[in-house]
């Protein structure tokens, strides 16, 4: 289930709770009772990646499957989608033996689909909460979101953070599998957008900036919709980014762009996400003062859409 876009405003809605919107890894987790599986919103499988968890200790329940985010705390206990990333753009065994133990994560659930074999979809959230509460148990690798009818306090406690955001939720809303609903709302204390790279341009570095692109449309699926170009981002790269970063898109650089864009960027298939950090939409639909903050590898090119 996916959230729309709101505002400040929607901090104060009746029927609603409130949950802090995490910056990390959305992950499905599928429990049988003695082992689980962790598969990302792209369907991959993750679950190798943390050999930390061991979620038997915290679980209530012969099966059940959960909805939740992977996330890695900081020193002051907040998300760090960069200690994140540490853990994430590895593959080698020792390195992510190594790391679990050096910045271990924690998953943190907000929602469960189903239990002992029923599914739980059609429940109100209000009633999934309370399976839940009875299900997950906090403890090292694992926990319960905190959640409130205080959006205002929270978002206060957030933005004094300066953390991603809140996420507001109607109690009485069922879980939408793959739809995105007004019954979810984020509300972002950062303004942030996920893009398309769609090529880059090559100057004084070997990536002096991308080209970013975003989907007409906001439903569901956006085959066949048109790619937009809305302006390039040239600032937040480290050398190490912009190395990496270039030997995956010179693998993907094809001749003619999957958007109209300026003549003197190099093209490529539109199958990377980064998020960037920007002021403000244009009217001519361009982003401005973009900053880059990440690849995004657990988005799909398809969830990149105008108002997301």
């Amino acid at each position: 289930m996916l959230a729309q876009l709101g505002s400040r405003d929607d901090l104060v809605k009746k029927g609603f709770v409130y949950e802090p919107k995490l910056d990390g890894t959305r992950a499905i987790c599928y429990y049988d009772g003695k082992a689980h599986k962790l598969i990302n919103r792209r369907g991959r499988d993750i679950t190798y990646r943390y050999p930390e968890f061991d979620f038997s200790k915290h679980i209530n329940a012969k099966s059940c499957v959960l909805d939740g985010e992977v996330v890695v705390y900081d020193k002051k206990g907040n998300p760090s989608f960069r200690l994140l990333q540490k853990r994430e753009q590895i593959d080698k065994p020792f390195l992510i033996e190594a790391r679990s133990r050096e910045i271990p994560a924690t998953y943190v659930v907000f929602d469960i689909l189903e239990k002992e074999g029923k599914k739980l979809w059609k429940k109100p959230l209000s009633e999934r909460r309370a399976v839940l509460e009875k299900t997950v148990g906090d403890g090292p690798g694992m926990q319960t979101i905190f959640q409130t009818k205080e959006g205002p306090r929270l978002w206060k406690a957030i933005a004094k953070r300066d953390v991603e955001g809140v996420m507001a939720k109607r109690a009485d809303g069922p879980y939408r599998p793959g739809a995105r609903s007004r019954d979810w709302i984020k509300v972002k204390n950062l303004k942030t957008i996920d893009c398309v790279i769609i090529g880059y341009r090559q100057e004084k570095r070997v990536i002096s900036s991308l080209a970013l692109g975003l989907y007409e449309g906001g439903k569901k699926g956006v085959k066949g919709k048109k790619l937009v170009y809305v302006g390039k981002v040239g600032t937040g790269f480290t050398e190490r980014s912009l190395k990496d970063l270039y030997e995956k898109l010179e693998k993907i650089e094809i001749e003619k762009g999957a958007a109209e864009m300026p003549d003197y960027i190099h093209p490529v298939k539109p199958k990377l996400v980064c998020e960037v950090r920007y002021l403000e939409m244009s009217r001519d639909r361009k982003l401005r003062a973009p900053a880059f903050m990440r690849l995004r590898d657990d988005k799909a090119p398809s969830d990149c859409i105008f108002g997301q």
